[in-house]
């Protein structure tokens, strides 16, 4: 297992709006994008917020095509633990639904044109690609609610549960 990286050791690199997961926009998700050298290479570390709400962080270096390492904002505003690879993200319809360590919630999306799934990953779209599991889509966020809970489990995240308030 590993530790969660402490982003009080990295440099902010760029903020980015309506990150593409599974080649896919979602209004309202945010990366907060962070790097530092390492052993000759670039760590790189991506904070991710939908509507402003912590949901997930993931991990790893510039240049590698998926996250080594996600964890996800638990109910007492801590961290769960890391797991590794990519977010866990599943394709349902318009919307992405995400697991947040048991606690289902969906993301309403917007297609973009001519994309495929990626894996799972936050990914740029071809033009701006740095290898940072960033994405800049330019898509505006869609008419109505853009997120909609998949399940209610007994004990909710307090990002998804504030988040879902929002809507």
């Amino acid at each position: 297992m590993t530790s969660l990286p402490r982003l009080a050791e990295y440099t902010p690199h760029r903020i980015v709006s309506d990150i593409d997961l599974e080649g896919h926009v979602v209004p309202g998700l945010t990366g907060e994008f962070f790097r530092r050298p390492e052993d000759g290479r670039t760590a790189t570390v991506g904070l991710y917020r939908y509507l402003g709400v912590e949901l997930f962080m993931a991990w790893g270096y510039v240049g590698e095509e998926h996250c080594r390492w996600t964890a996800y904002r638990r109910a007492d505003a801590g961290w769960g633990a890391a797991h590794p690879g990519c977010p866990r993200v599943r394709h349902r319809g318009e919307h992405l639904e995400l697991d947040l360590d048991g606690e289902r919630v969906a993301l309403r999306t917007a297609a973009r044109p001519g994309s495929a799934g990626s894996g799972g990953c936050a990914v740029p779209p071809p033009a701006v690609r740095d290898s940072s599991h960033t994405a800049d889509s330019g898509f505006a966020p869609s008419a109505g609610s853009p997120r909609q809970r998949v399940s209610q489990p007994a004990v909710s995240t307090a990002a998804a549960t504030s988040a879902s308030r929002r809507t």
